[in-house]
């Protein structure tokens, strides 16, 4: 007998196009970017508001530098968004970023990370990935080396939070470096990416 949908044990993620996204959902968006956790690690760090949201929402459009993707559950619950950010096709790079609901745990930005980075080097043909992240945020840089991502430079007092000054860490990883380190990334994290079915709609 066949294992029905509802006895398959992996959490069932979707990345769906923002823009294609319900209105609830986009709306959902606005929400968990304005969580203060998220909007610590963020180079803004104001709240935006639903004006703010609904111009940033009808840029996006009618700009092919950036796709943001809103990652949703198996209930089509919008838990956050996976965005790649100056995509430029002649040199074939571009920069990504993600954020979740402050309440997701469990393994699932490692699941994101890992099939997003696939879907960039695959279906995008990027032959390089950047970020940037801010020095506080410790955890996602740390999380990205894990990944293969190699720091490239750190860019002292670039930004102000609080009143303060603070660095940003430069990192990337490279089409030729994650094809070397894939399937040891992979074996190395099978525990946590078995747990979920990630699927990335274009």
């Amino acid at each position: 007998m066949e294992k029905s949908d509802s006895q398959d044990p992996r959490r069932n993620i979707t990345l769906r196009k923002l823009v294609a996204c319900s209105a609830g959902q986009q709306a959902r968006i606005r929400e968990i970017r304005n969580q203060p956790g998220i909007r610590a690690s963020m180079y803004t760090e104001h709240e935006i508001s639903p004006e703010e949201h609904r111009k940033w929402l009808s840029t996006l459009t009618s700009d092919p530098r950036q796709i943001i993707f809103a990652v949703l559950d198996d209930q089509a619950r919008a838990l956050g968004i996976v965005s790649v950010n100056a995509l430029d096709l002649l040199h074939q790079k571009s920069d990504w970023a993600f954020y979740l609901d402050e309440t997701e745990r469990g393994g699932l930005g490692a699941a994101l990370e890992f099939n997003f980075i696939d879907h960039v080097f695959n279906h995008l043909k990027i032959e390089k990935l950047n970020c940037e992240v801010i020095e506080t945020n410790a955890a996602v840089v740390k999380l990205h080396k894990r990944f293969g991502f190699v720091e490239e430079g750190f860019r002292r007092e670039n930004i102000i939070r609080n009143g303060q000054r603070i660095g940003v860490h430069f990192l990337g990883l490279t089409r030729r470096d994650w094809t070397a380190s894939r399937n040891d990334v992979r074996e190395k994290y099978e525990a946590t990416l078995s747990r979920f079915s990630v699927t990335i709609e274009d």
